[in-house]
């Protein structure tokens, strides 16, 4: 603006379009000119810079959040598979008692089911003797063994 208020009273020189001006008023007028220039400069690289810095903040900020969110994810999941492993191991085991105790009913029912058949079989080799005695077979036996079989295997 000073600038501009020297070239506009200065003197005019006759005939043309040019004008007399003061060499050191000019001059200090384009310093402060250049002066202000480098100021506003200055300003807005600050500005700019703390804008820049408050952006960087806001980057900084949202990254920490997400990385504190995929850490939780982790979490999630680490405690999901804690949780999983536990469940299996569980069922493993039921599953081995209820294998050991499916074994030992299967077991106990065999072994009444022998004991029955030992039975059984005392008992027919007994009536056998007794219709042997009775009927005097015993003494034919030797004669026609195999018309009788003492087994049954086959």
């Amino acid at each position: 603006l000073e600038l501009r208020r020297l070239v506009q009273q200065a003197r005019a020189v006759p005939m043309s379009a040019s004008c007399m001006l003061n060499r050191e008023d000019v001059i200090e007028a384009i310093d402060t000119a250049v002066g202000g220039l480098k100021a506003d400069f200055d300003r807005y690289a600050a500005s700019r810079s703390t804008g820049g810095e408050r952006r960087a903040a806001e980057i900084l900020d949202q990254a920490h959040a997400e990385a504190a969110a995929i850490i939780s994810q982790t979490e999630v999941a680490r405690a999901a598979e804690a949780q999983a492993a536990e469940i299996l191991a569980r069922a493993r085991a039921e599953s081995e008692e209820l294998l050991v105790e499916a074994d030992r009913y299967v077991e106990t029912r065999l072994a009444a089911f022998e004991a029955e058949l030992q039975v059984t079989t005392s008992r027919v080799a007994t009536m056998r003797q007794r219709l042997l005695d009775r009927s005097h077979l015993g003494d034919q036996a030797a004669a026609g063994e195999a018309a009788w079989p003492t087994t049954w295997d086959g």
